[in-house]
Formats: structure tokens, C-alpha cells, sequence
């Protein structure tokens, strides 16, 4: 008895590998849905500040990257630069962002955090730390660790796929 050609050997293991890819990009798509439709918890902010879900992630990216262009968070997040910038003025006017000249480029600005916006961050991420705790809750300490893991991985592994792509994903 022969064995079948290799190439049909590797379509048969690739549509399983192909059925759990469709299934984990469809699951992540609705966590990833659930995370972005939580609301900014009022007790974050000071009182008189408002700041909306795009204001948290705003906060966010500067927080890893300050202190950053306004141009370089508009790409990051891939919107356009007059969307970012109305959003950005409305941080600075809430006193959560610093913007100040780039001594570099006099016509470009620097973003940062400031104190009582790091304050409003780590009020915002302690709040949803605790949602994942409660929706996490009934998990073993086994397959919280998986999770968290297996995210790490998938991280790594998107990463190095776009960059193996030349960024084009």
C-alpha cells in the first residue's frame, strides 16, 4: 500500500488549521468588540472632565509612546489627523495631556500625560481589570494563565507576521 502525495496530506491538515483560524478571528473579533463597548467608568474622571472611549485609548497610546507627535499617534491609530486633533484638544483643555513644542520642529508639538491624566488612565484600567476579573472569575488559575499566555503568543506571533510582511497587514 502507497501512501497519498504529500500535498494531499497537507490539505487535510490544513483545513482544521484553517477551521480554528475562521473560529479564534471571530472570537476575538467579539471580545475585542466587548472591550472597546466599555464605557469610561465616571469615577475614573474628575469631576466637570468628560472623557469618551476614544479620549481612553488617546490616553493610552501617548502613555506608551510620549512623549509623541500628534502625527505619530494619528498613524498608530490609523485616523486622520484632524479627527486625532479634535480629540487631543479636548484632552489638553481637560487638563489630561501636556502639549508642548518639539524642540526638534518648531510647527510640530509633543504629547504627553499629565499627572492627573496618568491618575485617570490607572483609574479607567483598574476599572476594566476588574470587569476581566469578574468575567474571568469562575477560571481556574490554570486557564487564566493559558489565556493570558496564548494572548502573549498570538501578539508575537501577529508582529512578527506583519513585519515579515514588510507592515502591510
Amino acid at each position: 500500500m502507497t501512501s497519498p502525495p504529500s500535498d494531499t496530506m497537507t490539505r487535510s491538515t490544513e483545513a482544521p488549521v484553517a477551521r480554528v483560524s475562521a473560529g479564534l478571528e471571530r472570537s476575538l473579533t467579539q471580545v475585542a468588540r466587548a472591550i472597546l463597548r466599555l464605557e469610561v467608568p465616571t469615577s475614573a474622571v474628575p469631576e466637570g472632565v468628560s472623557i469618551n472611549r476614544t479620549g481612553h485609548w488617546l490616553l493610552v497610546r501617548v502613555s506608551e509612546q510620549a512623549p509623541v507627535r500628534l502625527s505619530d499617534i494619528a498613524e498608530s491609530v490609523e485616523l486622520d489627523l484632524s479627527t486625532i486633533s479634535r480629540q487631543v484638544r479636548d484632552l489638553v483643555a481637560a487638563g489630561l495631556l501636556l502639549k508642548e513644542p518639539d524642540p526638534a520642529d518648531g510647527r510640530a508639538s509633543l504629547l504627553s500625560l499629565t499627572v492627573q491624566g496618568a491618575a485617570v488612565l490607572e483609574a479607567v484600567s483598574e476599572s476594566r481589570r476588574q470587569v476581566l476579573d469578574e468575567a474571568i472569575s469562575g477560571w481556574t488559575d490554570e486557564e487564566r494563565t493559558a489565556l493570558a499566555n496564548g494572548m502573549l503568543r498570538l501578539d508575537a506571533g501577529l508582529h512578527h507576521q506583519r513585519d515579515a510582511d514588510g507592515g502591510t497587514q
